[in-house]
């Protein structure tokens, strides 16, 4: 499963984001977007498109495009 595919209220936990840039990859790694990190879906733009998402107490928005390169694992 990937993050864009979580509903709005859903925990995950981070599997990896081996698919994406290398760049970006770093910058959401220093932003907390680790392995076995936990985030939350909060909310979804009208347009379906950015995605709201809590991280490591942040809250940051994301486009689905680079949301659908990161594998996540629902928690239980």
């Amino acid at each position: 499963m990937v993050l864009s595919d979580l509903k709005v209220g859903q925990s995950a936990s981070i599997i990896n984001m081996h698919s994406m840039e290398p760049v970006m990859r770093k910058k959401l790694l220093n932003m907390g977007f680790l392995p076995k990190a936990s985030v939350e879906l909060l909310r979804i733009a009208p347009m379906g498109d950015p995605i709201a998402v809590r991280c490591a107490n942040s809250s940051i928005a994301l486009r689905k495009t680079l949301a659908s390169q990161i594998k996540v694992e629902l928690s239980a």
